[in-house]
């Protein structure tokens, strides 16, 4: 009742105000589900619903021991050749051609063969693709992972909301990008301030309401809230 007599104040405020009242819901920028392109079982996991994560961050890892040895052998072999040539080449003049093209063939193999190990353990790791937070952990330690065919994660955009708006299809000539729109969010008295930065090309049939957007930070995807577009 409380809810219902507060957004009816803020109607009857808009109106008056010559003002458009918008309810609106708090919306993740990004959302996503998060696995892997190769099967495997899942070795370390290093998250929890709810925790923040940076971008590039480790997330999960498959059992990949043997890989990293391989990468580390294959790295320190591309250091052995690089180096190699590069000692040669300092007295090219008086060293054999082919021996030259030899030590250059070896340098770039060896170099290949490194990034080629360096890309197979990246595969089996889950790393953050943007600031984000966990809301759902889909597998544990020694599950087996088919590929894409298993979501691992769902996570979402880490302080980068808006929020959808909506509001009576009869503004659509009134709201435009750019106006401001002030706000207050479900269980808190502060009050917000954003620009309207989209309006939706259609309307709701089933409400025949518009929606907008209005971007926005430091808040829980989830919330909702009213407040005013203020129209010129």
């Amino acid at each position: 009742m409380k809810k219902i007599l507060i957004s009816t104040l803020c109607l009857i405020q808009a109106l008056l105000a010559g003002d458009v009242y918008a309810t609106f819901d708090v919306v993740a920028e990004k959302n996503s589900e998060l696995g892997l392109s190769i099967s495997g079982v899942v070795g370390s996991l290093h998250v929890n619903v709810g925790d923040k994560v940076k971008k590039g961050e480790l997330l999960l890892a498959l059992n990949n021991a043997g890989e990293k040895k391989e990468y580390e052998i294959a790295q320190k072999n591309a250091e052995h050749a690089k180096r190699t040539y590069e000692r040669y080449a300092k007295i090219a003049d008086v060293i054999d051609k082919e021996k030259m093209e030899n030590y250059a063939y070896d340098r770039d193999i060896n170099l290949l063969n490194a990034q080629n190990k360096e890309i197979i353990v990246r595969k089996t790791e889950l790393r953050a693709p943007y600031d984000l937070v966990v809301t759902a952990k889909n597998t544990e330690l020694g599950n087996i992972v088919l590929g894409s065919q298993t979501k691992l994660l769902n996570v979402v955009a880490q302080d980068d909301v808006k929020l959808v708006l909506k509001f009576d299809e009869k503004y659509w000539q009134n709201v435009k990008i750019g106006q401001k729109f002030t706000y207050k969010v479900d269980g808190s008295d502060k009050t917000y301030e954003g620009k309207i930065t989209k309006i939706y090309p259609t309307i709701l049939s089933a409400t025949r309401e518009m929606q907008a957007e209005v971007k926005a930070t430091g808040l829980i995807p989830g919330l909702f809230g009213n407040g005013t577009i203020t129209v010129e």
